[in-house]
């Protein structure tokens, strides 16, 4: 197997031209001719530094954060939520009026309260969305000269005039990476840009020097960590699907599960018709390959980041191996440009199918194939644990010899929807409300329009997975 250590390496930092043509990566790591390997080499911690001292003075006097962004903006941070706990820092990434509701409920003072709206483009519509949502709450509340002291956005350098033409010309802006670049793709953002930094700055009270010791342990650690993805790929056979089980800690489960679907199925998802694609944590099959990093930090923090920069690592080896470009995905815009037609068009979902979850269960019944072996259910909206466990309950029963996987919200499409386009193995529900809880911060013409826009991504996912999915309303 040629040296793919050394080639991602090379290929760090530089322009597609400056890329030699023997190297892989150089067809394989960059979106058309974009490059997209900013997280291969950290940045000096001096880098860090000076841009955590830049927003310092709007950190000042917050004690309460709500990050808002689709799939990679958000999915490092939620590992983080279960070493540190969940009081402090909140993430919202869906568009149901209840996620809101959710998080509002635990602010009670809103001057304290900072709203950091993460973005590489600036203009992702879920992410626009709730982020006006709340800019108009915290402008009612605060008043209209004041909200403004309480939003930052987190984007890409060529983003910015983007986000002032959208209406945030006096909200504080820094930039995703330290180096001011932009050549790092959202699953890649975690652990070392601002995205996955900036929040475990506020976890760690601000204090520079615990930040730096933990950043330096990880840099020192970099070269066992490479050595152990590599060596994973090594042992892999010709002939493996990428089926994987990335092993974790149980506590970290439910937090890290985002991250790790994004990371592999949008990474390798739809690539090679050759080779399956599904990513289950801590799952026990003979058709999944198993993954461990052969390392084991005791420190939680550095724990995560090493584990983050292993699968990485892995996944851009195996891309390598296999000739895959892992940067790109170039199927996620089969749904958004079904969108947009949705949109122009007014076109409503007709003769959607209702019920509750014996009914879901028997249309299901009546579509699904012997060759689909899991069925993935997708919850547009934010559903209580009891709704997840019928579910699973009602699934497992109907169909013993297939597996259940659940997701919340449209951030399914930011992370799954890559491997859904082509996966011949799954058969997708996709289930939205009959009706959506009204909520006192938002007024009703924004709680319509996000809840039509979930609806519409419902609808335009169904309709790029027609052959092999369902659309259903939930009746409560």
């Amino acid at each position: 197997m040629k040296n793919f250590k050394k080639y991602l390496l090379d290929a760090a930092g530089k322009e597609k031209s400056q890329v030699s043509v023997e190297n892989p990566y150089r067809e394989i790591a960059f979106d058309q001719n974009s490059p997209r390997l900013g997280w291969v080499k950290p940045v000096d911690f001096s880098q860090i530094k000076s841009s955590l001292e830049a927003v310092l003075p709007l950190l000042n006097g917050k004690k309460k954060f709500i990050f808002i962004g689709m799939g990679g903006s958000v999915n490092g941070i939620k590992p983080l939520l279960s070493v540190f706990g969940r009081d402090k820092v909140f993430t919202l990434d869906n568009l149901d009026p209840r996620a809101i509701d959710n998080i509002l409920s635990e602010i009670d003072n809103l001057e304290e309260t900072l709203v950091v709206a993460v973005s590489k483009s600036g203009t992702t519509k879920e992410t626009q969305l709730l982020s006006q949502t709340l800019r108009n709450y915290f402008s009612e509340k605060l008043g209209p000269d004041r909200w403004f002291k309480n939003f930052l956005w987190l984007t890409d350098p060529e983003s910015i005039e983007k986000l002032d033409k959208k209406g945030w010309p006096s909200v504080g802006k820094i930039l995703i990476q330290f180096d001011g670049r932009s050549d790092v793709g959202g699953r890649f953002s975690s652990p070392l840009t601002n995205i996955f930094i900036l929040p475990l700055f506020l976890f760690l009270n601000k204090d520079f020097d615990k930040l730096k010791h933990l950043y330096l342990q990880f840099i020192n650690s970099r070269d066992q960590i490479r050595e152990s993805a590599y060596n994973a790929v090594l042992s892999l056979k010709q002939e493996d699907d990428f089926n994987f089980s990335p092993n974790i800690g149980q506590n970290l489960v439910e937090s890290f599960t985002p991250w790790l679907a994004q990371l592999f199925q949008e990474s390798l998802g739809s690539k090679n018709s050759k080779k399956s694609v599904k990513t289950i944590v801590n799952f026990s099959d003979s058709n999944f390959i198993k993954l461990k990093p052969d390392f084991d930090f005791t420190e939680p923090v550095l724990s995560i980041m090493a584990q983050m920069y292993f699968y990485q690592l892995f996944v851009a080896y195996l891309a390598g191996r296999w000739n895959i470009n892992f940067v790109n995905q170039e199927f996620v815009e089969k749904y958004k440009k079904k969108m947009s037609l949705l949109k122009e068009s007014g076109e409503k979902e007709d003769n959607v199918l209702s019920g509750g979850v014996a009914g879901l269960v028997e249309q299901i019944s009546k579509k699904i194939k012997d060759e689909h072996r899991f069925i993935e259910v997708v919850l547009y909206f934010v559903p209580d644990q009891e709704i997840v466990s019928l579910i699973q309950e009602e699934l497992g029963v109907r169909f013993n010899q297939k597996i259940t996987l659940v997701f919340v919200g449209s951030d399914w499409n930011h992370q799954c929807y890559q491997a859904a386009f082509a996966d011949k193995n799954t058969f997708y529900a996709l289930i939205y409300l009959s009706s959506y809880e009204n909520t006192e911060f938002m007024a009703k013409e924004k709680r319509d329009e996000n809840i039509e826009t979930l609806r519409r991504i419902a609808l335009a996912t169904y309709q790029t997975l027609l052959d092999k999915s369902i659309l259903f309303i939930l009746k409560k």
